[in-house]
């Protein structure tokens, strides 16, 4: 993956990751073989930032069966 933006996929946007923004700390869904220090450098190259730590979590997307 070259460009940034085929990482960083879209913010993540709800009460729990808007708490963690006013201590720095913000959520994005990326690109599910992103590595690390590809989501390091693509949010550093599309916010002009520098990255401290970067957590990542595998999620399953819920599918419902109605």
């Amino acid at each position: 993956m070259k460009d940034p933006r085929d990482v960083i996929i879209r913010p993540v946007v709800s009460e729990k990751s808007y708490a963690g923004s006013s201590a720095g700390v913000y959520t994005f869904e990326v690109h599910p073989s992103a590595s690390k220090p590809e989501i390091r450098d693509a949010v550093q190259r599309i916010f002009n930032v520098q990255v401290v730590k970067v957590n990542t979590l595998n999620r399953q997307i819920g599918i419902a069966h109605v």
